[in-house]
């Protein structure tokens, strides 16, 4: 059996940090000028700064343990209270539902999670365990959509490689040019046929990962500079062995030889590009 309160007789607060609801009469009020410990986090907090009058229905025996409570606190030997420290440990007595044939008090948390007062909801470490794994996540897709691209740069290619493992990638698209380095070269005049000039060297691909074999670019130039001629080169016509290989390997140099026209005494540089 319940009855209500009168206005102001007995009035409510909620807590600022974790939003539970308390009954408070004005005697805790005056006693401890409105600070007041919460029941359920523990955190101390004005009371005044949210506090309205309770409607709700009370316990019958809620007065006789009012009294009680004024009784004994009329009785300490030390009714000052000290402001920096909390007053009223509540409990969670807000709210009420019968169980069993009992009153018994629900606070707004237990209403929300359950009577679990270990269930705060999603802790911060999860939030951002959470944030990490959508960023891990999005940063993974922009790889994967863009790897043919990514891969011709050695900063990202190790974490295109790793990415590969676990996601089907046509590896055969794997292209870096600019990792391969010409390691030796020399143009002499052919020791056979007349006018004609002998080009031989080697390269080695420096990517990590095996690519196609590139096309050979040869330029001539003058002494001032100036473009003479030059010739693009497929590997079947520079490769010195196994001509029709189409993918070479990291780290394994390839011999390459050409026979080409002789330009005469105007052709002083030579430069070689891999395409």
């Amino acid at each position: 059996m319940f009855k209500r309160t009168q206005l102001g007789d007995v009035m409510e607060t909620t807590c600022n940090q974790c939003n539970s609801r308390f009954r408070i009469t004005e005697r805790q009020l005056k006693q401890a000028y409105g600070k007041v410990c919460c029941g359920e986090c523990g955190c101390v907090f004005n009371a005044l700064g949210s506090l309205k009058s309770f409607d709700g229905p009370l316990p019958t025996d809620y007065h006789e343990r009012l009294l009680a409570e004024e009784a004994e606190a009329a009785k300490s030997d030390h009714p000052d209270v000290d402001l920096t420290e909390p007053v009223y440990d509540f409990d969670s007595n807000d709210t009420h539902e019968e169980q069993d044939g009992e009153t018994r008090g629900l606070s707004l948390h237990e209403a929300m999670y359950g009577s679990d007062k270990n269930a705060r909801g999603t802790s911060p470490l999860v939030w951002f365990i959470g944030i990490l794994l959508l960023i891990g996540i999005g940063t993974a897709q922009a790889i994967y959509y863009q790897r043919y691209q990514l891969v011709e740069k050695p900063r990202y290619q190790q974490q295109v490689i790793t990415l590969c493992r676990f996601l089907p990638c046509a590896e055969s698209k794997f292209s870096s040019t600019d990792q391969i380095r010409l390691l030796e070269r020399n143009v002499f005049t052919h020791p056979v046929i007349d006018d004609a000039l002998m080009v031989t060297g080697a390269f080695v691909n420096q990517a990590p990962f095996a690519q196609k074999t590139p096309e050979l670019l040869i330029s001539l130039f003058d002494v001032k500079g100036n473009l003479i001629a030059n010739r693009l080169f497929k590997p079947a016509e520079y490769l010195l062995e196994n001509r029709s290989r189409d993918r070479i390997d990291p780290g394994k140099p390839v011999q390459f030889r050409l026979e080409i026209v002789d330009p005469g005494t105007n052709a002083l540089t030579y430069e070689f590009e891999f395409f």
